[in-house]
């Protein structure tokens, strides 16, 4: 879901769908996601492909599929280039807030944490 919901945000401000050359923002016409996956080895961000074109069911196989790769250290170089924008999720391992690292020369990075309960003072005034 948060594929998809992010090719929309990056469709409509395509600014952020972008990479640094430079002095100059190169808007890219594409949408190939990175997806942060934690190894053994570190943290590894292979790119699921045309993301715009693909319904829920194929960029969850295609996830699945990157991350097993990335775990099994079998990605291509190929798999890990030419991102145009990354999601990360440090809520996987508690994180309730951070500083997530853009990938290389991309605009930007979704990052997502934990979602937690905890108690909090209304002023009934």
């Amino acid at each position: 879901f948060f594929t998809k919901a992010a090719v929309a945000a990056l469709k409509r401000y395509p600014e952020v769908n972008a990479e640094i050359d430079g002095d100059y923002m190169v808007t890219k016409q594409y949408y190939d996601i990175g997806i942060a996956v934690s190894t053994p080895g570190g943290l590894l961000v292979p790119n699921v492909r045309d993301c715009d074109k693909k319904n829920f069911a194929e960029i969850e196989q295609e996830i699945a599929n990157l991350a097993s790769k990335a775990r099994d250290n079998k990605l291509t170089l190929d798999d890990m280039m030419n991102g145009s924008f990354t999601i990360t999720n440090g809520g996987i391992f508690g994180s309730m807030m951070s500083t997530p690292i853009i990938n290389g020369s991309q605009a930007a990075i979704l990052g997502m944490h934990s979602i937690i309960t905890r108690p909090v003072a209304i002023d009934q005034d």
